[in-house]
This record gives structure tokens, sequence and C-alpha cells, in this order.
């Protein structure tokens, strides 16, 4: 089994400048759904300018000679609030002797104090990390770790996540990562907005992120008006406002 490396090299990493390509987030809405983004290979890269990676033939997978654990990173852009419920590790796996390895840290903005994910570890690897086991050599593998219950929150303004991969050779090649995740409601905040909805009311929470969405700003007079009808006219104004809508 590879040796990890220090968690040293992250902050390091993050100390730089930050690059790496990654696709537009999908427009999910709701609050069950799960939405996935995925980070490819191409998007990987050495914590440090001295070592040499590659593509393997044929295909986008990476690896990077030596590397020995989590060596290969790429930034993980979620949106904050949002859950995440499982972390999945793509690879080309042809070596029974070692296995392509992933893991999501979650650390502050200064790429420190980080947290691996996931917590117990899967496919023989070892806590904090995933991977195709060092017994396969079957080729192309997908190992997905079920996540839900590490209570994985994104919030940016005082954190970062990571992903970390390693792949050493043509025989073991890293494909990338698929993080999925859910959103979530906004917590309600500790005093109400409008005079007819109090802490008590059961749609107090969501009225509150309503309100803090720009999507309405009551009825008049400091009220919302629960308990009234909507109208056509008022639900396109609701439902465009929260879904940022726009014709091109």
């Amino acid at each position: 089994m590879k040796p990890r490396r220090s968690l040293l090299a992250l902050g390091l990493w993050m100390a730089g400048s930050i690059v790496g390509a990654q696709s537009l987030q999908p427009q999910t809405y709701g609050t069950t759904a799960v939405s996935y983004v995925e980070v490819p290979g191409i998007a990987f890269l050495p914590f440090g300018s001295g070592f040499t990676y590659g593509q393997g033939i044929g295909t986008q997978a990476r690896y990077m000679l030596g590397c020995a654990g989590g060596c290969m990173l790429a930034p993980l852009r979620l949106p904050s609030g949002a859950r995440i419920v499982s972390v999945e590790l793509d690879g080309i796996d042809t070596d029974n002797f070692d296995s392509v390895q992933g893991s999501l840290f979650q650390c502050d903005k200064f790429g420190q104090n980080c947290t691996a994910h996931p917590a117990a570890g899967l496919g023989g690897c070892g806590l904090g990390y995933i991977c195709t086991g060092d017994s396969y050599n079957g080729g192309p593998a997908a190992v997905v770790a079920d996540v839900s219950a590490e209570n994985i929150v994104v919030d940016n303004t005082v954190g970062s996540l990571i992903l970390l991969g390693s792949g050493d050779s043509t025989s073991e090649l890293l494909g990338g990562m698929i993080i999925g995740y859910v959103l979530q409601v906004s917590e309600a905040p500790g005093f109400p907005t409008f005079n007819d909805v109090p802490l008590s009311d059961p749609a107090f929470q969501y009225i509150e992120a309503l309100v803090a969405s720009g999507v309405t700003a009551g009825c008049g007079g400091g009220n919302y008006c629960p308990d009234s009808p909507l109208t056509r006219r008022q639900m396109a104004v609701f439902l465009a406002k929260a879904l940022g809508l726009q014709w091109p």
C-alpha cells in the first residue's frame, strides 16, 4: 500500500494560484434531487512544479510519476449551502499490486485544518480515501462512496473543497472524480421579517428564505399575507425570480 502524502503538500499547493478547468454547474432545483459535478482527470495537477505527469494513450486519464497517495489536486466549486452526499472515483487500473486513489478534502480557506472524506475509507485504502483496490486489475473502474451521513455542507466564506487523486503510471490512471450533492433551504433567522409570520409559523423558515433570496418583499405594511390567494401574475414573478429566468 502506498504511503500518504503530508497535508503540508496540500497547504503549499493552496498557497499558490489555483489552476484547473471545471464544467459549469447544472441548473438543478429542489432539495431532494441529487446533482452531480464531474472533475475530469485533466483538471488534476501536481502539487509541485517539479513533478512529471502525463496522460494514458487514447484517454484523458492522468498519471504522475512517483505519485504516492493524493499528489494530484483539483479545486471543487459548489454553491454555499449544498450538502455533499456522494464521492465517486473513476480510474483505469491494470496493475494488481497498487491502486488508483482519491479523496475529498474539506479545508479552511488557507488549505489547512483539512478533513478527508469518506471518513471510513472505501476499497481497502485507509481512512479518508477511496481506491480501486490493490488486487484489482480489470481496467476501467468506478468506486462510489456514500458520504450523506458525514454532514459535508459547503460554506464558501470560510472554507474550500479540494479533490486529491493518484495514479503513478500508465497502469494506474486517474480518470477523474464525480461529486453528488443536494441543495438545502437556508437556516431560519432569529427574528421575523414580517409582522404576520412569527417564528412559530411552520412556514417561517421558507418564507424567510424567499425574502433573503429577493423573491418576495411581502404584501406591504410590513406583512406577508401568508393566507392570501396567489394570482398567476404573482406566481410568474415568484418563479422567475426564484429560478433566475431570462430570455437570450
